[in-house]
């Protein structure tokens, strides 16, 4: 599997709110900087602060990692953005190997907890389809949170 799995383009007339954009990568920490580079670029043209910017990233970093601590083998990482008038919501999610959803009393997760709004972590059941578990950690982060 190549490094770039799938990313949906937008059009200028379109614009950035309201309007998803994903990408998919392999679930392998080489693969962190696209997706922080892609939050970093979404948010700076969302009209998101320089600290926001920073903020938004580092949460972006953690959710990757969560999931790809988790992910089994040869597995995709997928990433979606969505940016309102007043916040941005970004999914991060993959296949894990084994059940059981993130540890909300890790570190990583109160960095997460502490630099957004709100955050969840989910996990469906076992699908032998994708031999694996369906895992996403979501979070929100309004503007003006600087």
């Amino acid at each position: 599997m190549g490094s770039l799995y799938r990313v949906i383009n937008i059009s200028a007339e379109q614009g950035l709110r309201a309007t998803p954009v994903e990408i998919g990568v392999a679930a392998s920490v080489s693969q962190l900087p696209i997706v922080r580079g892609l939050a970093e670029t979404l948010v700076l043209l969302s009209d998101f602060t320089l600290d926001e910017v920073a903020d938004i990233r580092l949460a972006v970093d953690e959710a990757a990692s969560t999931i790809i601590a988790l992910a089994a083998p040869d597995t995709t990482l997928q990433c979606r953005f969505t940016v309102g008038d007043t916040d941005l919501v970004v999914q991060v999610s993959g296949i894990a190997h084994a059940e059981g959803i993130p540890d909300q009393r890790s570190f990583g997760w109160h960095v997460l907890r502490t630099l957004s709004d709100e955050v969840t972590a989910t996990q469906g059941a076992f699908d032998p389809a994708i031999s694996g578990y369906p895992t996403s950690v979501e979070f929100r982060r309004g503007r003006g949170k600087a």
